[in-house]
C-alpha cells in the first residue's frame, strides 16, 4: 500500500498487491479520503473483504428505513431480514441509487454513503451555491434554517426539513451526479457533479424563464441530464455535463409534452434508456388497490396543438421501470429485475409544499409493490409486521 504525493488531498494509490491487505486497513485508508473515492478502489475493497451481501437469483431486495433510524436489508420474497445496515438516526435519508444513499446529517451537511461497505463521501456545504441570481446563507449558528438572498435585496426563508433530492451514481463509468432543492415550493434546483466543490443553481421560478417552463411538478435525473415536469405539463431538459454551469436544451417556445389527465390520479415522468420521456399515472382505488398506466406523446401530433394526444404504452419491452428513480433499466433475471414491470415503493418525490409551515403535510406513502404492465396485475409486498416504515427502496445489485 502506497500513499502517493497527493495523499494530503485524499488521493490514494492501491498497487497490485492490494488483494493481500486486510479489509480493516483498506477501510481505514478509504475513510481518510475527504473527496470522492475512486470507484475502482472501492470495488477492489469489496471483492476482498466480504462486505457485501450476495443477492439471490430472482429475488430483488429492499432497503427499509425504520422510524427509529435503523436501516435493514430485507428479502420480500422470503419475508426475512438479510442484514442490518446500520443506525442512521442522526441523519435523514434523501435519495438513493443502488447501494449509494444520499443523506443529510443533523448539522445539515450532505454526504453519500455505501450502505454495505460504509464508504462515506463528503459533499460541499449547502451554502456553496454559485449563481448570479442569489446566495444561500445559514441563519446565525442554526443548523436547520437558511435564507435565499436575491441580488435585488429580496430574502426568502428555507428550512432543512424541506430539502428533497435525487441521486445518480454510475460506478462503471465512475460518475456521480445529484440535485437537491428546498421544496417549499421549490424556487431553485442545486446541481452537483463529481469533482466540483460547489453547486450550480438552476432557477425553476420566474427568474428569466419562459412562463411555460416554470414550476416543478416532478423531475428525473439520469446522468448529467435533468428532466423537469413543469406545472404546465411541459418537460424541461437541462444538461450540466459541461465544465461550467448548465445548458438549457428546451426550446424557448416549446409545445406541451403532456395534456392534463385530471386530478383522480398521481402522475410523474420517467425516462427510458433510449431517452424517451414517459408519463406514468398511479391510481389508488377505494379498496386500496393500485394500478399504473404509462403514456407517451404522440409522435404524429400537430406541433401547434396546445393539448396533444397521448398514446398509452402497453409494453416496456425487455426493460423494467424503477419508478422511485424515474428510469427504465434492462431486465435481468439474475438480479430479479422482471421485464415489462414497474417497481414502486413510494408516492412521489415532490411534496407540493407550502410556504405556510404551520400546515401539516402528510408523510410519504410507502407501498411496496411490483406491477406487471402487460397483465395489469399487482404483486404487493407488505412490510414486515410490527415495523413502522419511514421509507423503502428497491435494490437490485450489490456489486
Amino acid at each position: 500500500l502506497v500513499m502517493n504525493s497527493a495523499a494530503q488531498s485524499g488521493s490514494i494509490e492501491l498497487r497490485h498487491n492490494r488483494e493481500n491487505l486486510p479489509p480493516k486497513i483498506l477501510i481505514m485508508v478509504l475513510k481518510r479520503s475527504s473527496s470522492l473515492p475512486d470507484f475502482r478502489h472501492v470495488k477492489a475493497l469489496r471483492s476482498n473483504s466480504n462486505l457485501t451481501v450476495p443477492g439471490k437469483s430472482g429475488s430483488p431486495l429492499l432497503t427499509l428505513f425504520l422510524d427509529d433510524g435503523r436501516c435493514e436489508l430485507y428479502n420480500p420474497i422470503e419475508g426475512k431480514t438479510e442484514k442490518m445496515l446500520g443506525d442512521f438516526s442522526g441523519s435523514r435519508f434523501l435519495a438513493s441509487c443502488g447501494k449509494w444513499f444520499l443523506m443529510l446529517d443533523s448539522r445539515s451537511r450532505l454526504y453519500i454513503i455505501d450502505v454495505f461497505s460504509k464508504d462515506r463521501i463528503g459533499l460541499p456545504p449547502l451554502e456553496s451555491v454559485v449563481s448570479d441570481l442569489c446566495s444561500l446563507k445559514r441563519v446565525g449558528d442554526r443548523d436547520k434554517e437558511f435564507t435565499w438572498e436575491l441580488t435585488d435585496g429580496t430574502v426568502f426563508n428555507a428550512f432543512a426539513d424541506e430539502i428533497r433530492a435525487s441521486l445518480w451514481v454510475d460506478e462503471k463509468a465512475e460518475e456521480l451526479a445529484l440535485v437537491w432543492f428546498f421544496d417549499a415550493p421549490a424556487g431553485f434546483l442545486c446541481c452537483y457533479k463529481k469533482g466540483n466543490d460547489h453547486y450550480n443553481l438552476i432557477p425553476v421560478g420566474q427568474f428569466g424563464i419562459p412562463k411555460m417552463l416554470t414550476g416543478l411538478h416532478g423531475l428525473v435525473l439520469r446522468g448529467y441530464r435533468l428532466y423537469i415536469l413543469t406545472t404546465r405539463n411541459f418537460v424541461r431538459v437541462i444538461d450540466f455535463s459541461g465544465k461550467k454551469g448548465f445548458e438549457e436544451l428546451t426550446d424557448s417556445d416549446p409545445s406541451p409534452t403532456f395534456s392534463p389527465l385530471g386530478y383522480s390520479c398521481n402522475f410523474s415522468i420517467a425516462v427510458t434508456t433510449a431517452g424517451e420521456v414517459l408519463l406514468v399515472t398511479n391510481t389508488v382505488f377505494e379498496r386500496s388497490e393500485r394500478t399504473f398506466h404509462v403514456y407517451k406523446k404522440d409522435p404524429n401530433a400537430d406541433p401547434d396543438d396546445y393539448m396533444p394526444d397521448l398514446l398509452e404504452v402497453h409494453s416496456l419491452g425487455d426493460e423494467a421501470l424503477l419508478l422511485d428513480l424515474g428510469i427504465t433499466v434492462p431486465a435481468n433475471p439474475t438480479l430479479g429485475i422482471k421485464p415489462n414491470s414497474i417497481y414502486f415503493t413510494r408516492h412521489y418525490l415532490i411534496r407540493y409544499g407550502t410556504s405556510d409551515r404551520s400546515r401539516v403535510l402528510p408523510p410519504y406513502e410507502v407501498d411496496i409493490c411490483v406491477f406487471n404492465l402487460a397483465t395489469k396485475t399487482l404483486e404487493p409486498f407488505p412490510a414486515p409486521p410490527n415495523m413502522n416504515l419511514k421509507d423503502a427502496r428497491w435494490i437490485f445489485s450489490l456489486t
